[in-house]
């Protein structure tokens, strides 16, 4: 089979010395040298005091919590500073961004399932008395507008639960009329309800 792209090198990261071989690179477990000079002349207190509020609201714009930011640039600076196999970023602020960042939108994320579960989970709130007497005395005052017959079919079907052939029969009249009447009900309850 013939490759459709050339093969790239992939890129070696700084501190790591390129393996003679590609066998060697299989078989063999480097782990990057951290630049220590760069470790050594950082400072945490000028970084806090220069960088760590832009950081932050950096942070903040990108995930969306003021809070969780706060927290995720404290815990980037904390796993950079003790974190002894990783190499030196040539720019603190921009990788404590980006390590923050994502570790602020994932904790972001998980709240939101967590949120999400709980209200699938949840029952229902009960509807309030007031509201669903109010809208009770709504539905019995457009009843109550339309003709006795109207009045009947609506009952029976949409309260009662009746088939159109079980109302004919029991109102002893057509399905047809059944369904005319039904169908003048539903305009003339939708006009009185607003709906």
């Amino acid at each position: 089979m013939t490759a459709l792209f050339p093969a790239v090198p992939r890129p070696v990261p700084r501190g790591v010395p390129r393996l003679a071989t590609a066998a060697s690179a299989a078989h063999a477990v480097v782990a990057p040298v951290p630049d220590d000079r760069a470790a050594r002349q950082f400072d945490v207190t000028e970084f806090v005091r220069t960088e760590y509020p832009r950081v932050v609201s950096a942070v903040w714009m990108i995930a969306g919590d003021r809070d969780g930011a706060a927290d995720a640039v404290q815990e980037a600076l904390v796993q950079l500073l003790t974190d002894q196999h990783r190499a030196w970023p040539r720019n603190v602020a921009a990788w404590v961004t980006v390590v923050a960042s994502n570790r602020a939108r994932d904790v972001h994320r998980r709240a939101a399932v967590g949120r999400r579960v709980v209200d699938r989970l949840r029952p229902p709130a009960p509807e309030d008395p007031v509201e669903q007497v109010c809208r009770d005395l709504d539905v019995l005052a457009a009843l109550d507008s339309l003709p006795q017959r109207m009045r009947q079919v609506c009952v029976l079907h949409y309260l009662q639960d009746q088939s159109v052939r079980e109302i004919a029969l029991a109102l002893g009249i057509g399905t047809g009329t059944v369904k005319t009447q039904l169908h003048r009900s539903r305009i003339a309850l939708a006009r009185r309800l607003g709906a």
